[in-house]
């Protein structure tokens, strides 16, 4: 199961909700079950989706906590039927439902049988763009819903070529889905930014820093900034860790790296024709998959310019 790819539509990784790490972990290893291709064959509100404990222990679980398994699926079983998830839609429509229509826990078999909510499976299945993919072992270190959520975001906002965002505390908080909680800003550093970021900097292909925008008036601070990028870039960040806009440019400038990577797989009909469209997609595409630059002696570090911060 660790394997299994984890599809769903933008909106609803944008979306707004609720939920326990348990509850996540449990609704993520359904959802990687689903075959979300849009040749794949239909799913419907009957279609049933089922996890055993022994699964959940084996990818989630450690052995000090695995002997709560049966009681956390059964909670997370109870909880998760009454979550609501709200979807901002086009012409300001706003779309409130459930992530699933049905749950059947077993005790003696410790298996859980859930059904996903009809209104929720357009944003599951059937996809064709925009959306995010993740393999359900790049998040089985989190232990944080708030890291797994964070970490959804991230892999989103890449996908969609952006690699920081700006909030308002309040916003940021909305988009977490902790809005009304942690008033005080402290609160909201230790236990939500500060162990999203450990979780996601620690176990992750990713890595991410945050930037604190202080009130104009008064102490304290308003707004925040993260700024994120795959750990293979690295060797492309700036002295402050963050990933840097002129190293990236100066190799997408690089003759050599246009000839040797001309062919690159993602770049379209335009950028193969075209030196400024090659070098304004391959921005994206470094970013992006930066693991894909991979011909023998021909790696990213190898364009590098010497550029002083």
């Amino acid at each position: 199961m660790e394997n299994n790819l984890v599809v769903q539509s933008n909106d609803l990784i944008l979306a707004t909700y609720t939920m326990t790490t348990k509850e996540k972990e449990l609704l993520l290893a359904c959802i990687s079950q689903i075959d979300s291709r849009p040749d794949a064959p239909s799913i419907n509100k009957q279609t049933k989706f089922t996890v055993a404990a022994d699964e959940i222990k084996k990818l989630f679980y450690r052995d000090s906590n695995a002997k709560n398994i049966y009681r956390d699926i059964e909670q997370a079983s109870n909880r998760l039927f009454d979550r609501e998830v709200v979807i901002e839609l086009p012409d300001n429509e706003v779309l409130r439902t459930r992530f699933v229509s049905s749950v059947l826990f077993s005790p003696n078999t410790g298996k859980v049988k859930l059904a996903f909510a009809e209104d929720i499976l357009p944003y599951l299945t059937q996809l064709k763009a925009n959306f995010t993919k993740y393999k359900l072992l790049e998040i089985k270190e989190l232990s944080s819903i708030h890291a797994i959520r964070l970490y959804e975001l991230i892999v989103c906002w890449i996908g969609q070529y952006q690699y920081s965002k700006t909030y308002e505390l309040e916003d940021f908080k909305y988009v977490m889905g902790i809005k009304g909680k942690y008033k005080q800003f402290s609160e909201l550093r230790k236990y939500v930014i500060d162990k999203a970021l450990e979780e996601i900097n620690e176990s992750t292909n990713y890595k991410v820093s945050v930037e604190y925008k202080k009130k104009s008036r008064g102490k304290g601070y308003e707004g925040l900034t993260l700024k994120f990028h795959k750990k293979t870039l690295d060797k492309l960040t700036s002295e402050d860790g963050t990933l840097s806009q002129a190293t990236i440019q100066a190799i997408a400038d690089n003759v050599q790296f246009m000839n040797d990577y001309n062919n690159h797989p993602s770049l379209s009909y335009d950028g193969r024709m075209h030196t400024d469209a090659f070098k304004r997609e391959m921005i994206n595409i470094i970013q992006r998959e930066p693991e894909s630059f991979n011909k023998p002696s021909k790696g990213l570090e190898s364009y590098m310019p010497n550029i002083k911060y």
